[in-house]
């Protein structure tokens, strides 16, 4: 890996319902699954081992704070998850691909629609952007092993 300099981070955001387990992601207005703006065309995957450290407390109460904030949603609403952390290249960065959670009970469909955007399954999801596939992917093994 590069020893490029770290751009801003990306989030996956999804929803998970307790009770059934149903598992869904966000796609945005942009057609992009990230937030909170799509990954530039040329971007790349790190598809070796995934880094082992993991968000302290702080880190990823910051890392929430700022991504509520801009996308609108009132604080808390959105969860990163502290043991979960990719990597991709973009032209001269290093950008962390993060995976954010939904704290409802339900998936907030009002809130997404306000936004552009909406609540999908995974095997809607196909045809993105290479990065964003190899994004689902991991997220999706992630979840299904936690």
């Amino acid at each position: 890996m590069s020893l490029a300099p770290h751009a801003e981070p990306r989030f996956l955001l999804y929803h998970l319902q307790p009770i059934s387990a149903r598992l869904l992601f966000m796609r945005h207005a942009s057609g992009s699954v990230l937030a909170p703006r799509p990954l530039p065309f040329l971007t790349n995957p790190i598809e070796d081992d995934p880094p082992q450290s993991k968000l302290d407390l702080i880190q990823q109460v910051t890392l929430g704070m700022r991504l509520n904030a801009s996308l609108g949603f009132e604080p808390g609403m959105l969860v990163v998850e502290p043991d979960f952390l990719r990597r991709a290249e973009i032209p001269r960065a290093v950008v962390d691909l993060h995976l954010a959670r939904f704290t409802s009970h339900d998936p907030p469909h009002e809130a997404a629609r306000l936004k552009g955007a909406v609540f999908q399954p995974i095997t809607e999801l196909r045809g993105g952007h290479p990065v964003e596939m190899a994004m689902l992917r991991w997220a999706y093994e992630y979840l299904l092993a936690g």
